[in-house]
């Protein structure tokens, strides 16, 4: 609106047409003001991610083809870093007894690899070793099990606070209420068909044996 009306500021309009124009610019640019913007919420801007991942007390993360990125090995980091670099750190944050940390992925991200996959025993060994912490749960969805939402992509929800979505060009930051009550809810759906403790492990442990004879059987 600003810019109509330096527009008609800056024509040879007498004063009551100038006045007239403004008017009717401003009448027809006041439902599009009074509308919530389709963007609204919305950022990708790096370190938003980061200030969001930072002050979240509990953060709950899904991934159906790749094994979450604050869960991952140097070596599958190494290989899988492709894509668009986050703004996040992970680093150490899930020694922060101060945080939870919910996973959930679907057993066909631990059957697929980057690379030769042959750090896929340690990778999963370190999901073994990350799901034993008091303050981390990490949970399989096993392969013929009905999902009751079918996510498009993986995302990590922060407390109630936003939702980090990475595509394959950009990590995005989602912050309106509708989009983190949406992600939430498809989070619930999907941790209530995974499987968690004895059972996780015992889907882990039979993957790994399947990749170890896999990579020897090409060696």
């Amino acid at each position: 609106m600003e810019a109509v009306e330096k527009l008609i500021a800056a024509l040879p309009f007498s004063p009551s047409e100038a006045e007239r124009l403004t008017s009717m610019a401003r009448e027809a640019y006041a439902p599009l003001s009074e509308n919530k913007r389709v963007d609204s919420g919305i950022s990708i801007v790096p370190d938003s991610a980061r200030k969001l991942v930072a002050s979240a007390a509990k953060v709950r993360g899904f991934q159906s083809a790749t094994i979450p990125t604050p869960l991952r090995i140097r070596e599958y980091s190494a290989t899988a870093d492709t894509g668009p670099k986050s703004g996040v750190v992970w680093g150490k944050s899930l020694n922060d007894e101060g945080k939870s940390f919910e996973f959930v992925v679907n057993e066909s991200a631990l059957r697929t690899w980057p690379g030769s996959g042959a750090f896929m025993p340690s990778q999963l060994e370190h999901l073994l070793m990350l799901a034993d912490r008091p303050n981390v749960s990490v949970g399989v969805i096993p392969s013929g099990v009905w999902l009751p939402v079918l996510p498009p992509h993986g995302f990590t929800v922060c407390d109630e606070t936003g939702v980090l979505v990475e595509t394959f060009t950009a990590e995005m930051t989602l912050t309106g209420s509708e989009h983190v009550t949406a992600y939430r809810e498809a989070f619930d759906a999907l941790s209530a068909v995974a499987v968690t403790g004895v059972d996780f492990r015992r889907v882990v442990e039979a993957v790994s044996a399947d990749i170890t004879r896999f990579i020897q059987g090409i060696h």
